[in-house]
């Protein structure tokens, strides 16, 4: 990664939401969704209440995915986290950033799944 891409990340990491696209896995279409989001160096997190949503099954299916922050666009490699503590630790990233997730979890609602996109570079 860049620095350039570094310091575009970093700029863009406090806004509330990220814009994902993904091929749909039936039709191929490109299906966008908005979603909460968190950056930690040159990776980005995402995390679900439910992992049977369809953008997350077509993420799956079709790893190579597009993010729109604000102006920045991005492509890149979507994936589920499965190490126990990388999983704990976006956990603890999104309910630092979502004043939401963290009530959640007092209440006991926890994220179904977490995800990394990785591998990203700055789409035209």
């Amino acid at each position: 990664m860049t620095d350039d891409l570094a310091a575009a990340l970093c700029a863009v990491a406090r806004r509330r939401t990220l814009r994902l696209t993904a091929r749909g896995r039936r039709t191929g279409a490109p299906r966008a969704v908005t979603v909460w989001f968190v950056v930690e160096g040159e990776t980005i997190f995402l995390a679900t209440l439910d992992a049977r949503r369809n953008w997350v099954r077509n993420a799956r299916k079709t790893p190579a995915v597009e993010l729109e922050i604000g102006a920045l666009r991005l492509r890149g490699r979507f994936a589920p986290i499965v190490e126990p503590a990388l999983d704990a630790h976006v956990r603890a990233l999104v309910a630092r950033k979502y004043l939401a997730a963290r009530v959640g979890a007092w209440l006991g609602f926890q994220a179904d799944a977490t995800f990394r996109v990785d591998r990203l570079e700055r789409a035209a």
